[in-house]
Formats: structure tokens, C-alpha cells, sequence
């Protein structure tokens, strides 16, 4: 009897996930919504996965500074007057070293090149707005512990922004400034509403986690065009 009991609670069980499954046919955008999270789900745990890997593959190089609860990474290479390199955004310290830049500066000079927070091996840590003012005083610490000051400061990109702010507020520090390819007079730009996504509480991270992995692995894949003119790469 008891084995008979079990079959039909069995029974009952399935028939009432098949009354549920056909509860949601009938509503195609709940059934939509639950494949969106199953996929996104799916996502997570495949990036995260991949995280990992590349986490083992490409441990820090540099070394690590505290400051205010920051993880600031680092690498420095060479002797004599202070060189300061600083990054645009999604990049990192690896972008200076293939290009050859930090070993060709370090003949010459005490280069130091820095992962600004959310980059490489840097922290973001939340409750901070990473402006450029914050991320100037935050390389002005690391500065003052390295003994590095005053200093000449690269900043590319992103990275102009914040060499910008680095000699307004600490001119005494900064003995030169090379700026290349800065975004120095913001404008109206529509791209602006899709770049800040990121940015966004809970969405932000949603798409972080799920979606933002994936197309730049798209992004990377996608062969350039100078591959398709007489000559190139492309097969």
C-alpha cells in the first residue's frame, strides 16, 4: 500500500508540473522571462568559469600598495627619474608592456605603471565615485609611499583625464605631463546611455556577470578590416 501511495504521489507530482508547464504556454512572456533568467543564469556560471581560468593564467605580475582599503596594483621596472603610466579605460599595465613602451622607458627612466581601480588586478570597491579628482588622489598616495615624487605622467585615454586631475591638485608632484589621445572637453555624446549601463545599480551587474563577457569575447573574435584588404590576415 505504501508503495502504491508513493506512485501516485509520484503521479500527482508530475501532473501538476505538466498543468504548470502548460500554465506557463499559455502566457508566452512569462515563459519568455523564465528562459531569459535560465539563460543569464547559464551565462553567470560559464563566466565566472572563464573568470577563474584566466584568474590562473594570468596572475598579478606587480606587486600590491593599501590605500584607503584599495588593492592598488602595480608594476615597476628601471632606475632614475620617476616615469608614472596611466591607462584608459578597459585597459590595464599589459597594454604599456606589449607595446614594448615599458621596458623601452625603463632604460632610462623608474617607470611605474598602475591597474587603476576596476582594471587588471585592481580592485573597484563600491561606495566610491571613480572620478577622476578620487583616482588622482589615489595614485598621489601610492606615489608618496613609493617615493616617487615629483614624476612625469603618461596618462593615454581615460588615463589623460586623471594625469589632468593628478597636476591641478598636486602641481608640486607632477613635474611633466604627456598627454596622449585624452578626452579633455566632454560633449553631448548618444553613445553615453549605452556606455553607463554598467554603471547602473543591479542592472550593472547583471550585466557585468552575464552579458558583458560574452561580446567582448564577440568584440575580439571579429576579425579587423584590414584582414579583408589584398594582403591580410583573413582565410
Amino acid at each position: 500500500m505504501k508503495f502504491m501511495k508513493s506512485r501516485g504521489g509520484l503521479a500527482k507530482s508530475g501532473s501538476a508540473a505538466g498543468q504548470q508547464l502548460s500554465h506557463l504556454g499559455n502566457h508566452p512572456y512569462v515563459a519568455a522571462a523564465a528562459v531569459g533568467v535560465a539563460a543569464l543564469a547559464i551565462s553567470a556560471l560559464v563566466n565566472r568559469r572563464g573568470t577563474k581560468t584566466a584568474e590562473r593564467l594570468n596572475p598579478p605580475k606587480g606587486k600590491f600598495l593599501e590605500i584607503d582599503g584599495v588593492q592598488l596594483h602595480y608594476v615597476e621596472r628601471g632606475k632614475g627619474e620617476p616615469l608614472v603610466l596611466l591607462h584608459g579605460n578597459g585597459s590595464m599595465i599589459q597594454d604599456f608592456e606589449s607595446s614594448g613602451l615599458l621596458d623601452k622607458a625603463a632604460k632610462k627612466h623608474r617607470v611605474i605603471v598602475f591597474d587603476r581601480p576596476g582594471y587588471g588586478h585592481s580592485p573597484r570597491p563600491r561606495g566610491t565615485l571613480w572620478s577622476p579628482e578620487a583616482q588622482a588622489d589615489l595614485i598621489h598616495d601610492a606615489l608618496k609611499q613609493l617615493n616617487a615624487t615629483p614624476a612625469i605622467v603618461l596618462g593615454h585615454s581615460w588615463g589623460a583625464s586623471v594625469a589632468v586631475a593628478l597636476a591641478l591638485k598636486f602641481e608640486t608632484s607632477v613635474k611633466a605631463l604627456v598627454l596622449a589621445s585624452g578626452y579633455y572637453y566632454p560633449t553631448a555624446r548618444v553613445d553615453v546611455a549605452a556606455a553607463s549601463m554598467p554603471a547602473m545599480p543591479i542592472l550593472g551587474d547583471i550585466f557585468r556577470y552575464t552579458l558583458a563577457p560574452l561580446l567582448g569575447r564577440i568584440t575580439v573574435a571579429i576579425p579587423d578590416a584590414e584582414d579583408f584588404r589584398p594582403g591580410g590576415n583573413a582565410e
